[in-house]
């Protein structure tokens, strides 16, 4: 598995450009070229920034396979403001909104021994040839490692042929989509790699539309997906966020089971059947709290002090802080950081459900999710105490240990608590400690003293 960094404003509609020699390739959102099995888009993991002011969106996409060139088709609602981002953004909201969950805890006894703690695209203008109303081209700039061009038209037909033009191959079923989105009133963005450019090049893409638009065009990524395409959103903006014209569902305490055989929770499967429950169109609620703007801040301190490693320098390892800096703009333009929250929500989408966008909506409900779960339920057998301690006159064992069992899916791990010895009464293992540093003394200063002598 590989992972591919593009952005766009809700679903990236991508597509691969049809050049020389025959090649694989896959993008997010519409994949438009012939694909093998091993070529697709197998997920997104997306941001979107919600504001009155504006509207954010970042895109970072897996795929399956070594595709050679990428291209991508956006729609869009007028001229959008273009920047290139940092996979840190991902894995920072990431290790902010992870779910938790960690085993019962087992008291083992400790018997004598003391007790123990819990513990680019070709010509900028035309129409594709023939009598079709023109296709616009309202913007063209290079975008870090990306051509791109913002295309405006009335007419699928003329826009459809502008593409295929230039070399991408659109799939006949995709031909309807691309017909609503223009009479719908949508513009669109195209944007590849520049030519030499390698995918060691790709990073996220950052688009940005004026005004609140707090949806996300699903319909165009039934193009070049698999049956399933697993999707992460957080959403950053003033309070909880959820989806509004899709199923909604949580995993709550009491519904996990600890199966002591497996070291495992049940989660994997309660989330599985809520997909399954919402015949794969649901979306599973699983973090949702305040935030402080200093989580976003940490982007801008990891540019600044390791510019390299943030992977917000440019070719040329220069402008880390100034990028960093640029995005956490974008993440918190226009919102109250006293009210700022992130929201998290994950989906394993069946190809019906993409035939609708997803329109995002204020929760009802602005309680903050729990995502630190402390499992009750148990099946299978615990694992059995160790023997206690043998606490003989030259056991000096102190300390305490935490109990650690935990599941894969971020609980603790380990093995069970130290248990501390008890000293024999009238010689504590602090006393004998304590003799043995002044005898250690002691003998350091004779050595002084015979040094001096």
């Amino acid at each position: 598995m590989m992972q591919l960094r593009s952005l766009g404003l809700a679903a990236l509609v991508t597509v691969s450009v049809l050049a020389s020699a025959p090649r694989e390739a896959a993008a997010c959102g519409g994949c438009f070229v012939q694909q093998s099995e091993n070529t697709q888009v197998s997920g997104h993991r997306m941001v979107l920034s919600l504001s009155a002011e504006q509207t954010t969106l970042w895109d970072q996409i897996t795929y399956d396979g070594d595709p050679t060139e990428f291209a991508w088709v956006l729609p869009i609602k007028g001229e959008v403001d273009l920047g290139v981002s940092s996979d840190l953004l991902f894995g920072t909201l990431e290790s902010n909104t992870s779910v938790f969950i960690s085993s019962p805890q087992i008291n083992c006894p400790t018997g004598n021994c003391g007790a123990n703690s819990d513990g680019g695209f070709g010509s900028a203008t035309g129409s594709g040839g023939g009598e079709e109303p023109p296709v616009n081209v309202i913007a063209q700039e290079v975008v870090g490692p990306y051509d791109t061009v913002q295309l405006q038209s009335s007419d699928p037909a003329a826009l459809t042929n502008w593409l295929t033009s230039r070399g991408y191959n659109i799939p006949d079923e995709i031909q309807p989509v691309i017909e609503a989105y223009v009479n719908e009133g949508f513009d669109f963005l195209a944007l590849r790699l520049v030519p030499g450019q390698g995918i060691s090049a790709m990073k996220p893409i950052r688009v940005t539309t004026p005004g609140g638009a707090p949806a996300l065009p699903l319909r165009m990524v039934a193009a070049g997906t698999g049956a399933i395409t697993p999707i992460s959103l957080w959403v950053i903006a003033e309070g909880r966020y959820q989806p509004q014209n899709f199923p909604v569902f949580e995993i709550g305490e009491s519904d996990l089971v600890w199966d002591w055989d497996n070291a495992s929770s049940n989660y994997t499967e309660l989330r599985a059947a809520g997909f399954a429950a919402t015949d794969g169109a649901g979306w599973l609620l699983d973090a949702a709290e305040p935030m402080g703007s200093y989580v976003l801040q940490g982007l801008v301190d990891t540019a600044q002090y390791d510019p390299t490693n943030s992977g917000y320098a440019d070719d040329n390892g220069e402008n880390a802080l100034a990028n960093a800096e640029d995005d956490v703009q974008h993440l918190l333009q226009g919102i109250d950081e006293s009210s700022l929250w992130i929201s998290h929500m994950y989906a394993e989408l069946a190809r019906p459900a993409l035939a609708a966008d997803l329109a995002l909506e204020a929760s009802a409900d602005q309680a903050q999710l729990n995502r630190f779960f402390q499992v009750e339920t148990t099946i299978g057998e615990a694992p059995a105490c160790p023997p206690p301690p043998d606490c003989g006159e030259d056991d000096f064992t102190t300390g305490s240990g935490d109990n650690p069992f935990g599941d894969g899916s971020g609980g603790a791990d380990g093995g069970l608590g130290a248990s501390s010895c008890a000293a024999e009464p009238g010689r504590s293992a602090g006393g004998r400690a304590a003799v043995f540093l002044a005898a250690l003394g002691l003998a350091a200063v004779g050595l002084r003293r015979r040094r001096g002598a």
